[in-house]
């Protein structure tokens, strides 16, 4: 194992509030580096040495990986852009280590949830306009296209939103999500608890089958198509567009078939509860740490569909860019800004049936800490406006969706 240290202080001039959202940026980064282990950081309480006021740790297990994490555009990026600009000065030390059995024991001993979403794939009545539609109003990039597929992403994955002529259809339509897994163990048994609760066993995507390693699917209660893999392909870089989103969060459903649905995702594939609005909706996040990878909310009226993809911006001044290109153009913004209650995030919508579901472009989604995601109790929130958006005056205010 290699464990990766680093001590530092801030500028004189740096206030407290720009310290703290620093401090947060960093704590994002095991949320988009998977093999970041046992991240922790702190501000230095020692009574001997205060020449540092800020420090943090990690662990990789091998020096490859911490050697692909330093190189990375995320960190990169961030240290020219953000840390070295307030930093006065910084100590870094890399050193191996041979883990203890004491150390083993502190791993979390729950089974595994898929790490987070990688993918929708969306049938569209006209490809062509859902991709300028997808490029200009969400920030993604063209990466592969034939007569009837088209593959866009949104950072070094291989892509975000997979999409299928489908001229037949009036309206675009979600017809399967993937998720990556941490390692073959984890794939491995997430296979083994589908097939013990009777669940079916696919095969993936031919298509997909060739954009990674290995993996499976299988349909969720309300017939979505759900692939788990590992090792999903993935380009040296970032696209070369400034605005554009870094990360596909989550999607969230709707089912008349609730209770099923949540006993799938919850005890089969084991996504975690992080809060639920009491008779509607609840909330469920993967090993990425997102509040959630997934969200599932009660339809009082037959049927089932995916409601909304949520893409994670840059920055929120990115997502009033993104608002402004859409009013603009006159698309249509489903739902104006919003401040969610739960996961913190401020986003808005863009709907236009005919290019899939809801787009979500939001800021600041809460990523939890290693300690959170292992201790994190999930709150039963009422039924309000309010614990879906903080910006709702009254308990009677549904008008906003």
């Amino acid at each position: 194992m290699i464990r990766h240290i680093v001590a530092y202080r801030f500028r004189p001039e740096v206030t407290p509030e720009q310290a703290a959202a620093v401090v947060a940026a960093m704590d994002e980064f095991p949320a988009h580096h998977p093999a970041m282990i046992n991240f922790h950081s702190g501000v230095n309480r020692s009574n001997r040495d205060d020449r540092f006021t800020h420090a943090f740790t990690v662990e990789f297990r091998t020096e490859q990986e911490l050697t692909e994490y330093l190189s990375s555009e995320r960190h990169e990026t961030f240290v020219a852009e953000v840390f070295r600009p307030v930093v006065a000065e910084r100590a870094i030390v890399s050193y191996e280590y041979s883990p203890s059995e004491g150390d083993m024991m502190t791993a979390p001993t729950r089974r595994r949830a898929p790490f987070g979403m990688e993918y929708a794939r969306i049938e569209v009545p006209d490809i062509e306009a859902t991709i300028q539609f997808l490029i200009y109003h969400v920030g993604l990039q063209l990466e592969g296209r034939t007569d009837d597929r088209a593959y866009l992403r949104a950072d070094i994955e291989h892509h975000s939103i997979e999409l299928i002529a489908a001229p037949h259809r009036e309206a675009g339509h979600t017809v399967a999500v993937g998720f990556s897994v941490e390692n073959d163990e984890v794939l491995a048994d997430l296979q083994k608890r589908v097939a013990d609760a009777g669940m079916e066993i696919r095969d993936l995507e031919e298509r997909q089958q060739a954009l990674c390693r290995q993996g499976f699917a299988t349909v969720d209660p309300n017939g979505l198509v759900v692939e788990l893999f590992v090792d999903f392909q993935e380009y040296a870089e970032a696209p070369h567009v400034e605005i554009r989103p870094l990360d596909l969060v989550h999607p969230f459903l709707v089912t008349d078939n609730f209770d099923a649905t949540v006993a799938f995702y919850q005890d089969v594939l084991g996504f975690i509860p992080s809060d639920h609005v009491v008779g509607s909706t609840t909330f469920f996040r993967c090993e990425d740490r997102y509040h959630h990878s997934l969200a599932i909310s009660r339809n009082r009226e037959p049927g089932t569909f995916v409601a909304h993809l949520c893409f994670a911006m840059k920055s929120f001044d990115h997502v009033m860019r993104m608002r402004a290109r859409a009013l603009y153009k006159g698309s249509p913004i489903a739902s104006d800004l919003v401040n969610h209650s739960a996961s913190t995030s401020i986003a808005f919508y863009l709907h236009d049936p005919k290019h899939g579901p809801r787009f979500e472009l939001c800021d600041s989604h809460r990523v939890f800490t290693p300690e959170e995601h292992e201790t994190h109790r999930a709150r039963h929130m009422p039924a309000d406006p309010r614990n879906i958006d903080v910006w709702r005056p009254a308990a009677d205010d549904w008008g906003r969706f």
